[in-house]
């Protein structure tokens, strides 16, 4: 088993290294950087913070205890991914859990493989090259081999607040498998080129908050938004918006050039066992940045959550000396919940 640990750790590392280690300058295809909207706040520490605690919006599920007792566990599992797969069913159920329904009598197992193809995949994929970019634009060496790093990094640390809720082969499928294929598949000027003139594909987080009251993170969440070109109007577009909060509907182009979005979907209460809730979003964005949000019976237990981004109540020049954010909420039990985003990683609210 260790020499097995052994062939899948250098097949990450190469997977990874081959994709990264670009030599000279790429094309810049989703780094727009911007002074308003949710493109105002991002940069690879943002982005890091958002996927890693991307998890924790399930509360019900998904918690920062024993953490470091966590973090073991991942690593613990990856190191022996063939015993962690036998003691899950074996093959043939990994791969029909994690990779594709392979197993007609059990098909409501392979659930589990879409936030792997949606959200690791696709969205870790598209958050790779977004910060290379930036690193490109910030002069810092090697600046793919960077982000890829940081992408792995990021993967471990991530898994870590998903224990012990999820399976031990769900780390596998994700650290081992798509993160790296995501990492590929947006390595490439052409493949990426394809996706966001077809996709047009962007990332919207929330501002996270630490809560001073409850001594935990606040509006934590990252969501992916996919407007395909071609189920389009002048006006119009289907409108996807994925992640723990899933949404479908339509994006429409106001006169300003602004976008109106809306959708309907689900958003995930728990895990193991699986509950979700009938969701609503509205979402206002200028060039895919996200100015405004709001949304209905959401995750975290907000039966409402508004995210104001920096631009929306102050002109794209700013009038402070920092981008102003502000998160307004209230839980299923009827309290308030505030926060101000000032543009670190993380703002500052309180549940009261």
């Amino acid at each position: 088993m260790n020499r097995l640990y052994r062939c899948v750790w250098t097949g990450l590392v190469i997977t990874v290294a081959s994709a990264a280690a670009v030599a000279g300058d790429k094309a810049v295809i989703f780094y727009e950087p911007k002074d308003y909207g949710s493109e105002a706040l991002f940069n690879p520490l943002s982005s890091f913070s958002s996927y890693t605690l991307d998890s924790l919006q399930v509360k019900r599920s998904f918690t920062t205890d024993n953490y470091a007792d966590k973090l073991r566990m991942v690593r613990d599992n990856l190191r022996s991914p063939g015993n962690r797969i036998d003691e899950e069913g074996g093959t043939r159920r990994f791969i029909n859990t994690e990779i594709f329904p392979v197993d007609p009598d059990n098909i409501s197992d392979s659930g589990a493989m879409l936030p792997n193809y949606g959200l690791h995949l696709f969205g870790g994929g598209m958050i790779y090259r977004k910060n290379a970019e930036w690193f490109q634009a910030h002069d810092v060496p090697w600046p793919y081999v960077t982000s890829g790093v940081l992408s792995i990094v990021t993967e471990f640390l991530a898994e870590g607040f998903e224990k012990p809720a999820t399976d031990s082969t769900d780390e596998i499928a994700d650290f081992y498998l798509f993160r790296p294929l995501g990492i590929w598949l947006f390595s490439s000027d052409k493949r990426a080129r394809w996706i966001k003139d077809n996709l047009d594909p962007v990332e919207w987080p929330h501002m996270t908050m630490y809560d001073v009251k409850e001594n935990e993170v606040l509006n934590v969440g990252m969501s992916y938004v996919v407007r395909p070109r071609w189920l389009a109007t002048e006006d119009r577009r289907m409108f996807l918006y994925m992640g723990i909060t899933n949404l479908l509907g339509l994006s429409h182009t106001m006169d300003s050039g602004d976008a109106l979005s809306w959708g309907l979907g689900a958003s995930t209460e728990s895990i193991n066992p699986d509950k979700f809730r009938a969701s609503a979003g509205v979402f206002y964005d200028r060039n895919n940045s996200l100015l405004a949000s709001l949304i209905v019976r959401g995750t975290e237990g907000l039966a409402v959550r508004a995210n104001i981004y920096p631009g929306a109540l102050f002109n794209e020049t700013g009038k402070l000396p920092f981008p102003l954010g502000l998160f307004v909420g209230v839980t299923d039990d009827g309290d308030p919940a505030l926060g101000i985003q000032f543009g670190l990683p993380i703002g500052l609210g309180a549940t009261f």
